[in-house]
């Protein structure tokens, strides 16, 4: 069995004289060869927002460089590798590819102004990329870690990174915490990544917030949902507390770190994953490289059988492929429209559901403050106990209306991918029976998916300069028109912290919305139009050839059949070679 990188230098050294639609193939297979040369095997911390993603690489890394949080804090992919000292380099998207370097104390500071939602909130500092050298045992071995944000909580810029960098993973650690231990927005998101990676750790983190008993009942309902969805867990499950884990790593503590569960964690991925990653390295890129091969072959099989036919017959077939390319333009303007219809729809319902979280909002706030005694309302308890309640009840809130957005998304998804996959398969379909080939099934894409997650946002009470003084003045007051004033301030703050919440929900949603449906249509546009360029080239390659006659005639169809040959004898390698030394999942 030959290796990947050998069955990739073949492929390449098979096509000699290569046409735009090919070259942009070949393109895709130098990527592939980049990433077996580099060696790395790429190991991402994949999950819901909150569940101690970053906490969990920070213990990983023995010190706290990646922002950490209750709220959703990560919102840009972080890409560490190892390094002979600590250090971050951030690349902005900007005319000049601005780069901001750091390193030793200033890592973690740079960090978190540039990756964090709290001060980088929608991206709008720009940031390309996020990468960290950090001195570590694990890294050393090869290993690449990528911290990422939670399940749709990254905004559309960071999206296509995360996405990106997703795709082209080896391995993955999904984290999963005590409350509760799996929902069925991870589940799903399961579901995606298992298709695109083949090796993953399940980690329960938070451990230490649950007694023995209700441990042992956590893991054996994580244990039943993935063997109903029949996800395979070959490493197990590994309860740990990240949080413990770190504190441990930074106090030089070997028996709390063991205690901490990460110690086993540790030994899994500096063990058999690092010994493992020729093998799950060759598992990913093997997979990638058979679709990719079949889309150079169907290409490749284009221009062959059109150099085989003969002028009359070749020009007429030009005429129909290029009739039949007016019909599949004026479906996808259909299809546009339909989008536009769906979007309309879904905004109008979105209205109506923030509509619904501001009504239940403000009588939440109402309750809670009417529940605050009156010689209370002054106190920093009665602020913290209204924070703590109104993050229960938007949080839950917040949950529902994602969860009816995403089902009504999703509802909408369905006829648009069916509609845009048959279109794509018929244009492919019209060119392969033109020229008397099989066609390669379109690549199936996820579309119309959640880009960002709303999340909760704290009152906080406001206070100027006039404020200050008018608090001062105000302690003068009689105490029933002191304690007045101060139960309208928290009603007032209360408020607007509620209405920042449900805007909040409201911005975040129209968003998803208009960001999905604008990514379908663009996706949409470049696939077809790259089914129709690879078969236009083909015919007009054709052409061209045939006027010259003769020899040159001969000598490129014998090439183009040459071609074919080795990417369909080097296809059947792929294919034919067993995937041993890296379990899937």
């Amino acid at each position: 069995m030959a290796p990947v990188g050998e069955i990739l230098a073949r492929a390449k050294s098979s096509i000699r004289h290569p046409g735009g639609a090919m070259a942009l193939l070949l393109q895709k297979l130098d990527d592939l060869q980049a990433r077996l040369d580099e060696g790395l095997l790429r190991v991402a911390a994949l999950g819901q927002f909150k569940r101690g993603k970053s906490t969990l690489l920070n213990a990983l890394l023995g010190a706290p460089l990646l922002p950490m949080g209750v709220t959703p804090v990560t919102a840009l992919p972080t890409f560490i590798r190892a390094g002979d000292r600590t250090r971050v380099r951030v690349v902005l998207d900007d005319e000049h590819k601005s780069v901001v370097q750091g390193e030793g104390d200033e890592v973690a500071e740079i960090i978190d102004l540039f990756s964090s939602e709290a001060r980088n909130p929608h991206n709008r500092r720009r940031v390309a990329s996020v990468s960290l050298d950090v001195p570590s045992d694990l890294l050393a071995q090869g290993v690449m870690l990528i911290d990422t944000p939670g399940v749709g909580s990254t905004h559309r810029h960071n999206t296509t990174a995360a996405e990106a960098a997703l795709a082209q993973c080896d391995a993955a650690i999904f984290v999963l915490s005590a409350d509760p231990p799996i929902t069925e927005v991870e589940v799903d998101y399961l579901e995606k990544i298992r298709r695109l990676i083949p090796r993953v750790l399940f980690v329960l983190n938070k451990a230490d917030l649950l007694d023995r008993g209700e441990q042992a009942a956590a893991m054996q309902f994580l244990d039943s949902v993935l063997k109903q969805r029949a996800i395979a867990a070959p490493d197990g499950v590994f309860p740990l507390s990240a949080r413990l884990g770190l504190r441990a790593r930074l106090d030089g503590d070997a028996r709390a770190l063991e205690q901490s569960g990460m110690a086993r964690l540790e030994k899994a991925l500096t063990g058999d994953l690092a010994r493992g990653k020729r093998a799950i390295l060759d598992v990913t890129l093997r997979a990638r490289a058979i679709d990719l091969l079949a889309d150079m072959r169907f290409q490749a099989e284009l221009e062959y059988r059109a150099l085989l036919t003969p002028d009359a017959e070749l020009r007429r077939k030009a005429e129909i492929f290029e009739a039949s390319v007016r019909s599949f333009e004026e479906e996808r303007r259909r299809l546009t429209d339909f989008l536009a219809l769906d979007r309309k729809r879904l905004l109008r319902e979105l209205e109506s559901e923030t509509d619904r979280v501001w009504g239940e909002a403000r009588k939440e706030a109402a309750r809670l403050i009417g529940e605050i005694d009156q010689t209370n309302v002054e106190t920093r308890e009665a602020r913290d106990r209204i924070a703590q309640a109104l993050a229960r009840h938007f949080e839950a809130a917040l949950g529902e209306s994602v969860r009816l957005v995403r089902e009504r998304m999703q509802a909408a998804a369905l006829e648009h991918r069916k509609r845009a996959g048959a279109l794509i398969e018929l244009a492919r379909k019209t060119a392969a029976d033109l020229l008397e080939i099989a066609a390669p099934p379109p690549p199936n894409e996820d579309v119309l998916k959640l880009r960002r997650e709303p999340y909760w946002s704290a009152p906080e009470p406001s206070l100027s300069i006039i404020d200050a003084s008018a608090s001062a003045l105000s302690r003068l007051l009689p105490a029933a028109l002191r304690q007045k004033r101060a139960r309208e301030r928290l009603i007032a703050d209360t408020e607007r912290a509620a209405l920042r919440n449900v805007a909040n929900l409201d911005w975040s949603l129209r968003q998803n919305i208009g960001d999905s449906l604008r990514d379908f249509e663009r996706a949409l546009g470049e696939r077809l139009g790259g089914a129709l360029d690879s078969t236009r080239e083909a015919l007009k390659m054709a052409i061209e050839k045939r006027a010259a006659r003769g020899a040159a005639i001969e000598s490129a169809a014998a090439e183009a059949k040459g071609v074919v040959e080795a990417l369909s004898g080097l296809s059947q390698e792929l294919r034919a070679a067993p995937l041993e030394g890296a379990p899937l999942c």
